[in-house]
C-alpha cells in the first residue's frame, strides 16, 4: 500500500482544497451570482454533461486501452503500440468534431426545443469544451499509466474548482458580466488541457516511430468495448442532470447540482485513492496476482468506506444550520444528499473490484450491465420525474438506484469468476457507526445559538471526529496506526 498511501496522500491535499473552494463555490458564490439567472448556471451544467458525454464516446475507449496494454511491452514496442492506441483516439475526436460542427446546431434544439435557442447560441463553446475534455481523458490514461495520479488530482480538482470560484467571485461582485462567464470557464479547462498536456509530452516521443499493426485489431476490439462499456457508464452519470433540464427546466439544474455536490463530497477519499488503484491493478493483472488484488480489494473497500462514512456522518450532522446559509431556493436538499452520498459509498467499496473486471479477460461480460445501465437510468429518472413527480428527490433516488444496479451486478461477476469481494465484518460495524454518530449530533439550526455556519461546522466535527476515533480504537484503521508508529515511537 505503499505507493497507494503516497500518491493518496498528494491527492488528498488537492481533493482537500479543492473540496474548499467547490463548496464555498456552490454554497456561498454561485447561487447569488446567478441569483435570478439561474437557467446561466444550468446552461453552463448541461454543457458541461454533455460534454462529458461526447468527450467520452469521441475517445474511441482508447483511454482504457493505454492502461490495459501498455505494462505488456517493452519501451520499443511501447512506443509502437501507444501510436497505434493514439490513432483510434484521434480518428474519433475529429469524427466527433466534425459531426458536431455540421449538425450540432440543430441536434441542440431537438433535443430541448424550449431552451433550444439558449443552448444553440453557445453550440461554438460547446464543441470547444468537447475537443478539450477529450484530450484530456487521453492525457489522465497516460499520466495514470505512469502511476502520477497525484498530479491529475491538483489539476482536476484544486485548479479545476479554484478557476470555477474564482469566476464566480467575479460575477458576483460584477466584475465580468454573465455573456462573458461562459468563454472564461471554457478558458479554465484550456488551462487543464495545456498543465496534463505539458506532464504527458514524454509519452509522445516516440510518435515518429511507427505503429505496431500486428495487434492493432486486439487495440481496437479493447477500445471499441471500452467505448460501449465505459462511455455508457458516464452517460449514466451525466443523464441525472440532463433529464432535470429536460423535465424540470434549466433553472432547477443548478439547485440539483448543489445538492449532488453535497453528495459528492464523501467520494473524496475514493477519489484520492481510485485513480492509482486502478494503475496498480492493472500492472497485478498483467503479472496475473489475482490473489494480491484480493486482498487490495477489501484493504481499500475498508478505507474508503471509514473515510467516506465518517465524512457523510459529519455533513449529516451539520445539515440543517448548513442549509440556512443558502437561499430559499437551495434549501431542503437533504433527501437528494442522503441518496448522493449512499451512492458514493456503495461505489467507494467497490473500486478495487471494478478495476481488477474491467482490466481482465472477462471484461466483455460488463458491456450488456453498461449498456442496460443507460436503460435503468434513463427510465428511473422518467419514472421518478415525469410519472411519480417527486422532483429533485426523484433525480435524486434514481441515482442511488442505477449506483445499486451497476456495482451490484459487478460486485456478482467479480466474485463468480474469482472468488474476490471487497467486505469485511467491519463494513457493517461502521456503517452503524456512522449513522449513530451523525444522529448524535444531528441538531436543529440555532441550538447552540450560534451562527449557522459555526454550528454546521462543529456539528459535522464532532460526528466525523466520533466515527473516526471510534473505528480507528477498533482497529478498522491499522495503515494510519503503523504510518503514526513509524514516525512517532511513543505512538501505542
Amino acid at each position: 500500500m505503499g505507493v497507494i498511501a503516497k500518491q493518496s496522500g498528494f491527492a488528498a491535499i488537492a481533493l482537500g482544497a479543492g473540496m474548499v473552494f467547490g463548496a464555498l463555490n456552490n454554497i456561498v458564490v454561485l447561487p447569488r451570482a446567478f441569483e435570478g439567472n439561474e437557467v446561466i448556471w444550468g446552461l453552463v451544467r448541461i454543457m458541461t454533461s454533455w460534454g462529458m458525454i461526447c468527450a467520452a464516446i469521441s475517445t474511441l475507449g482508447a483511454p482504457g486501452a493505454i492502461l490495459r496494454f501498455l505494462h505488456r511491452y517493452d519501451e520499443g514496442e511501447r512506443e509502437k503500440s501507444l501510436n497505434s492506441i493514439l490513432a483510434i483516439a484521434a480518428f474519433g475526436v475529429l469524427a466527433t468534431l466534425t459531426i458536431l460542427w455540421k449538425w450540432g446546431e440543430s441536434w441542440i434544439v431537438w433535443l430541448d426545443p424550449d431552451k433550444g435557442e439558449l443552448l444553440s447560441q453557445n453550440v461554438h463553446w460547446f464543441i470547444v469544451i468537447v475537443a478539450i475534455m477529450s484530450a484530456l481523458h487521453v492525457f489522465r490514461a497516460l499520466l495514470t499509466w505512469k502511476l502520477r495520479t497525484a498530479f491529475i488530482a491538483w489539476v482536476d480538482d484544486l485548479w479545476q474548482k479554484t478557476s470555477y470560484f474564482i469566476l464566480g467571485a467575479l460575477l458576483l461582485f460584477d466584475w465580468v458580466s454573465l455573456n462573458a462567464f461562459v468563454p472564461l470557464y471554457i478558458a479554465s479547462y484550456g488551462v487543464s488541457f495545456l498543465l496534463m498536456g505539458s506532464a504527458s509530452l514524454g509519452a509522445f516521443k516516440g510518435l515518429s516511430k511507427g505503429f505496431n499493426r500486428s495487434d492493432l485489431p486486439r487495440f481496437a476490439e479493447f477500445s471499441a468495448f471500452r467505448l460501449f462499456s465505459g462511455g455508457a457508464v458516464i452517460i449514466a452519470t451525466q443523464l441525472d442532470y440532463i433529464m432535470v433540464g429536460k423535465f424540470l427546466g434549466l433553472e432547477e439544474v443548478p439547485v440539483y447540482t448543489l445538492g449532488f455536490f453535497m453528495g459528492s463530497v464523501v467520494a473524496l477519499p475514493q477519489r484520492a485513492t481510485g485513480s492509482i488503484i486502478r494503475g496498480i491493478v492493472a500492472e497485478k493483472i498483467n503479472r496475473d496476482d489475482h490473489a494480491s488484488i484480493g486482498q487490495l480489494s477489501k484493504n481499500s473497500a475498508r478505507v474508503n468506506f471509514l473515510l467516506m462514512g465518517a465524512l457523510m456522518a459529519g455533513i449529516w450532522a451539520g445539515f440543517d444550520p448548513l442549509q440556512q446559509l443558502l437561499p430559499p431556493k437551495y434549501q431542503g436538499l437533504e433527501l437528494v444528499f442522503l441518496c448522493i452520498a449512499g451512492a458514493q459509498l456503495i461505489s467507494g467499496l467497490n473500486v478495487s473490484n471494478n478495476s481488477h473486471l474491467g482490466y481482465s479477460q472477462h471484461y466483455r461480460i460488463t458491456l450488456p450491465v453498461n449498456l442496460a445501465l443507460i436503460v435503468v437510468t434513463a427510465a428511473m429518472n422518467y419514472l421518478f420525474l415525469v410519472v411519480l413527480k417527486w422532483g429533485l428527490a426523484g433525480a435524486a433516488l434514481a441515482t442511488l438506484g442505477t449506483f445499486v444496479w451497476n456495482n451490484g451486478w459487478r460486485l456478482l461477476i467479480v466474485h463468480r469468476k474469482f472468488g474476490v469481494h471487497p467486505f469485511t465484518w467491519s463494513i457493517p460495524v461502521m456503517s452503524g457507526i456512522a449513522t449513530a454518530s451523525a444522529m448524535l449530533f444531528h441538531w436543529s439550526a440555532g441550538t447552540m445559538g450560534l451562527h449557522p455556519l459555526i454550528e454546521a461546522v462543529a456539528q459535522g466535527a464532532f460526528a466525523t471526529g466520533t466515527c473516526f476515533t471510534a473505528c480507528y480504537a477498533l482497529g478498522y484503521f491499522p495503515e494510519l496506526r503503523d504510518g503514526l508508529r513509524q514516525r512517532l515511537s511513543w505512538w501505542p
